[in-house]
């Protein structure tokens, strides 16, 4: 029984630890900068400011991980998440706005985004559901 309460929640926490884990490629490296967001020749304190937020998202991808081990117990940390992710998309618009991205290139990026706060929201749900007598 507990397990089929904890399973979402787990899922939706590997889930999202993976996608940081590989989110924090184009914050680290210029090439998959360059490929994701078509940014070429960035000046040295927008890398000095990628660097800041890439232990940022190292910190919240072990924070997903830790969360997984006791879903329950931290489904909170869902919430959270879903808070990060939103404020993300926010600032990926900003960008697009500002002229700094093609919008088309953060397309596919929106998409697992929402996929993800779909999961997160979804997961938490079913494990708050099945907490009710």
């Amino acid at each position: 029984m507990f397990e089929s309460k904890a399973r979402w929640l787990r899922i939706a926490f590997i889930v999202g630890a993976i996608m940081d884990g590989v989110a924090l490629l184009p914050m680290l490296l210029p090439a998959p900068a360059r490929i994701l967001w078509g940014l070429d020749d960035m000046p040295s304190s927008f890398w000095f400011a990628m660097y800041y937020g890439a232990a940022l998202m190292l910190g919240w991808t072990g924070l997903l991980v830790w969360a997984a081990i006791r879903p329950i117990e931290r489904r909170f940390v869902a919430v959270l998440t879903v808070l990060v992710v939103a404020g993300l998309m926010v600032a990926e618009a900003q960008a697009v706005n500002l002229g700094v991205i093609d919008a088309r290139r953060l397309v596919p990026i929106a998409v697992l985004q929402s996929i993800l706060v779909l999961l997160f929201v979804f997961a938490y749900w079913r494990a708050s559901a099945e907490r009710r007598p």
